[in-house]
């Protein structure tokens, strides 16, 4: 057979070959563009070849295939019988598989057949399904009957062509769904069928979906798992029809496409944006269910979503919140009107929430984004103030540790006394590794828990520690150490922990390495020197990220390895200068994190002034080439260094 290979670049507003063309809406800004081939080497079915064609959306071009009936399906005359089917059959179903029940054999089910004035779909179908029941049966065969079984076959095919040419399209639909066996060999005739009606917009936005499930269900068979994406086209015909019910439904289908992604994608970003005041809170959170499965990443949408949530924050139940904050905690994504939906809610219903996980849910969305929304903060503050002994252990690092990482005043004085006095009735309860960090949070706002350091710090905790808890632990309790060393030397009987015992070589970040290499003539040129500055310096005698020192300005000659820190004549004369990069910042860009305020505060008592610069002021300094405002900036951040403690 030759290869026939036929290749066109036209524009698609008339579409020749296909039966019915794709209709859009003035939002969907596509065009089309055919590359038609045909190899009848590979193409088995004598209803239809395939082809591709070209889309264009703005700047992006996507091949995608399409399917083109053959010629003599324009010519077939249509069966009689195709349109034989009132909305009674559908009512009356139950009643006709009722009487073919009571068929016992082959000629019971031919003579009912024989009785009736017109074979309906949900007639065939039910005589289908009993021949199979009846087959099934052994001793319900009449083995001797062979003229029977003749007679079955074509009553069969006649059966099937009726079922296949219904316009009911649901019934082609519940065969598909069906578990018979018997009928497994006609689905892929029935697979064929309802292609062609999606492409002819002959079904419903949710029959395409139902549809394509089945074959994202069925995709290790070859032949069902090449239609999956030549479905597209009836999505597109069907644009107009999609609401803000059905698109959570399209939305799920998304992670089983493949090559047609992308365009059903668009469609639904677009259908999103103009209908997302009409959406209800379960279909919202069906959608953010195939986001969550898709991985799906798309500012323009997450943007609706945060202003759907604002606006709908009123018709929240806990539950719901809770599931929508979680979701949009693991896409990586919030904005301005989520945060204002937060707060609004917490507001509205803070002193009546009943559910410590949905506190749990809005803290992880607060530290995972570091915003430091004060009403936020401080509902669920006071909510753990209230609930606090109806709280498990294993979720109090969740209610606590925020707030000193963040750094937030709860407003309440007595709220770093009562959380820990509750630990010190607990702490035998709480795993090491969280307790380490709920106890660092207290250091991050200035706030000195010895009695409880006291108690981890014993020597049978102290075991426990060293054989039950991962390194990360150990920093964090040895930082604890030296920082109460440090504040409290007075008051704290310590340090407990020998230094560096499980200490590891501190690291620059590499962004802060790269963008210090690059502005190195202008960090020099203010020095003075090359021999008045040092990078990368950490402190002598500590080894913890806290004592590194990005950019050092000292004395001429300085050993910046073996210098004095305790020395009281080097106090404010050496300048510790802090490049500060985004995540260094809570989310308003201006606060630092508790971790980098209790840095600047350590280098301060150890001696140092302290100049912090914003790498992204830096940067934006750098790439626009202007180096004498960069120089002023520097400059004038040292002249308002802050002074050592």
């Amino acid at each position: 057979m030759a290869l026939v290979l036929w290749r066109t670049f036209i524009r698609a507003k008339e579409p020749l070959l296909l039966k019915s063309k794709p209709r859009l809406s003035h939002n969907c800004a596509l065009s089309f563009v055919f590359r038609t081939y045909c190899d009848d080497k590979n193409n088995n079915n004598h209803d239809f070849s395939n082809s591709t064609i070209l889309v264009e959306n703005g700047f992006n071009v996507q091949e995608l295939p399409v399917v083109i009936r053959k010629l003599k399906d324009f010519t077939e005359t249509k069966d009689s019988t195709a349109n034989e089917y009132t909305a009674t059959d559908s009512v009356n179903y139950d009643l006709i598989q009722d009487e073919f029940k009571q068929c016992v054999d082959l000629r019971d089910v031919f003579s009912l057949l024989s009785k009736c004035t017109k074979i309906t779909p949900h007639i065939a179908l039910g005589a289908i399904e009993r021949i199979y029941e009846i087959e099934k049966g052994s001793n319900a065969l009449d083995v001797n009957s062979n003229h029977i079984y003749l007679a079955k076959e074509a009553i069969l095919e006649k059966l099937l062509k009726v079922v296949t040419k219904t316009e009911d399209t649901q019934t082609i639909l519940n065969v598909l769904k069906s578990v018979s066996s018997f009928m497994e060999p006609f689905k892929y005739k029935f697979c064929d069928e309802l292609l062609f009606r999606a492409i002819d917009s002959k079904m419903t936005v949710e029959q395409i979906c139902i549809f394509t499930n089945f074959l994202i269900e069925n995709k290790s068979n070859p032949k069902y798992a090449e239609s999956i994406d030549k479905l597209w086209v009836g999505f597109v015909e069907k644009e107009c029809d999609i609401n803000e019910t059905n698109i959570a439904t399209m939305f799920s289908i998304l992670p089983g496409l493949k090559v047609s992604k992308r365009i059903v994608l668009t469609l639904l970003e677009q259908k999103l944006s103009d209908m997302w005041y009409k959406i209800k809170v379960p279909t919202m959170k069906h959608i953010l269910d195939s986001f969550v499965e898709e991985k799906y990443l798309s500012l323009d949408s997450f943007a609706t979503i945060g202003r759907w949530l604002h606006t709908n924050i009123h018709a929240l139940d806990e539950d719901s919140l809770l599931d929508i904050v979680s979701k949009l905690t693991r896409l990586k994504y919030t904005d301005d009107q989520i945060e204002r939906a937060l707060e609004k809610y917490m507001k509205l219903k803070g002193d009546k929430i009943e559910s410590h996980v949905l506190i749990v849910g809005i803290l992880n969305h607060c530290m995972q984004f570091q915003i430091c929304n004060k009403y936020i903060l401080k509902s669920c503050s006071e909510y753990f103030v209230q609930n606090i002994s109806d709280i498990p252990p294993s979720f109090l690092k969740s209610h606590i540790y925020p707030y000193g990482f963040l750094y937030f005043d709860s407003g309440k004085r007595d709220f770093w006394d009562l959380v820990e006095k509750f630990l010190l009735d607990n702490y035998m309860k709480i795993n090491v590794d969280d307790l380490s960090l709920i106890m660092l949070s207290f250091i991050y706002v200035g706030k000195y828990p010895l009695k409880l350091v006291s108690k981890v710090f014993s020597p049978v905790f102290l075991v426990k520690l060293y054989n039950n808890s991962n390194p990360e632990a150990l920093r964090n309790l040895t930082l604890l150490d030296i920082s109460l060393s440090l504040e409290c030397p007075h008051d704290y009987a310590g340090p407990y922990i020998p230094k560096d015992q499980w200490s590891k070589p501190v690291v620059q970040d590499s962004r802060i390495k790269n963008i210090i290499n690059k502005v190195y003539p202008s960090l020099e040129a203010v020095a003075g020197s090359a021999d008045r500055l040092s990078m990368d310096v950490m402190v002598p005698h500590f080894s913890d990220r806290t004592f590194l020192i990005d950019v050092m300005f000292h004395p001429p000659g300085l050993d910046v390895n073996n210098f004095n820190w305790k020395s009281k004549s080097s106090r404010n004369v050496n300048i510790a200068i802090l490049f500060h990069l985004p995540d260094h910042y809570c989310s308003d860009n201006i606060q630092l994190i508790g971790p980098q305020i209790m840095r600047k505060k350590h280098l301060k008592i150890l001696g140092f002034k302290i100049v912090s610069v914003k790498y992204s002021i830096i940067s934006q300094f750098y790439t626009s080439f202007n180096m004498q405002g960069l120089r002023q900036y520097l400059t004038d951040s040292i002249n308002n260094a802050e002074e050592c403690l």
